[in-house]
């Protein structure tokens, strides 16, 4: 029994719609004003969101694959996530290759000169925006995620526990060794292979190190979507959920776990807290998805937040981009000292909307909501 065949209305899971949200604004937050230095606070609020944002999106979207793959066995599943991943990919990619020609003749030369120089970067890993390599790493987990549902289907959820926990003691390993893959640098494995940024190297090499790396990053999320959909952990999910009959529980709920989420972002420096943070944040999001549906107002909010995330994800840098020459030339002091939560927060916030307000005019138009908001 799956938790979204319970009811039409919270089909969506409107708890995990509102996280993707969250998760987008996070994104902002975290790219809002560039590399400008941020206070203690500030940086601890940052690096929640980095721990909480792009897993989150991981978490989710593995959920959903995993749940589509062993229920519903769609027929050209693979053609359809290439249109939805790898086609907005190159034209989002076209799109800030072109922003950076538009810097250079502005000039910025520097920035467009490092990126042409390494065209690899750009093709496989996104180097054109310094978050597009989110969608060929979702694509290649997606590839994943195919051959280990066929795979884990027929292996016991006590075995299936176990091994989401040495795939995700794996990937701790990778990342505080220095070996994940380094945005801007588009490599991985780097201590491991004492690479450098003038490849030297085998760029096919370059690229089955990156394919590795993306693959071990994303395995502990795969294998967490198919563990959450197993018959036994749905029902039990569902238990739990939030709805009409168990409102004072959903009020408990929320009332204890979300003061623990803030204090989480001041705990941060933790890497094990880190690492449990996106699939925590996920269960919760279940358990509150039926308390969310029983408001129409937060259905409203939850179901454009998620439709909306992936384009505000997106399409933000090119607003963070004008942004922060907005801002030195309005406050020219703002360079010279620390970003505060406040400043950072009520910057970010205004970024948000605006791309927010840009991906919803997207969604206006099918043929463009399908291409630029990757639905």
């Amino acid at each position: 029994m799956s938790l979204l065949s319970h009811s039409a209305q919270n089909k969506r899971l409107l708890g995990v719609d509102l996280f993707r949200g969250v998760s987008a604004y996070g994104v902002v937050l975290i790219h809002g004003l560039g590399e400008l230095p941020r206070d203690e606070q500030a940086l601890m609020i940052s690096n929640f969101f980095v721990a909480f944002c792009v897993p989150y999106f991981l978490v989710a979207s593995f959920y959903f694959s995993s749940h589509l793959l062993l229920y519903k066995k769609p027929k050209n599943y693979l053609s359809s996530r290439i249109k939805r991943i790898l086609v907005p990919y190159a034209i989002w990619s076209l799109i800030y290759f072109l922003a950076r020609c538009l810097g250079y003749l502005i000039g910025n030369k520097e920035s467009l000169q490092r990126l042409i120089s390494d065209p690899v970067n750009i093709i496989f890993f996104g180097a054109a925006g310094v978050h597009l390599y989110f969608l060929p790493m979702l694509f290649c987990g997606t590839v994943v995620a195919i051959l280990m549902v066929k795979i884990c289907r027929r292996f016991s959820l006590p075995f299936l526990m176990n091994f989401f926990l040495v795939s995700l003691s794996i990937f701790y390993v990778m990342n505080v060794s220095g070996n994940d893959f380094i945005l801007g640098e588009g490599i991985a494995f780097k201590q491991a292979f004492f690479l450098q940024f003038n490849y030297s190297f085998s760029q096919m090499f370059r690229v089955i190190l990156v394919i590795l790396a993306w693959t071990i990053k994303c395995m502990p999320y795969i294998i967490f979507g198919i563990i959450i959909n197993s018959p036994r952990i749905q029902q039990l999910l569902y238990s739990f959920s939030l709805n009409e009959q168990n409102i004072t529980r959903g009020k408990l709920l929320i009332i204890f776990f979300t003061p623990l989420g803030i204090i989480s972002i001041f705990l941060c420096h933790s890497d094990i807290l880190n690492l449990l943070i996106p699939y925590l944040s996920f269960l919760y999001s279940i358990g509150i998805s039926g308390l969310i549906s029983q408001n129409q107002t937060m259905t409203h909010i939850a179901k454009k937040l998620g439709y909306l995330s992936y384009g505000i994800y997106l399409s933000h840098a090119l607003i963070t981009a004008g942004f922060l020459p907005i801002m030195t030339k309005l406050y020219p002091q703002i360079v010279s000292f620390q970003l505060s939560p406040l400043i950072l927060i009520i910057s970010s916030l205004v970024i948000f909307f605006v791309s927010l307000a840009i991906a919803h005019l997207f969604s206006l138009h099918q043929t463009t909501a399908r291409i630029l908001l990757a639905v």
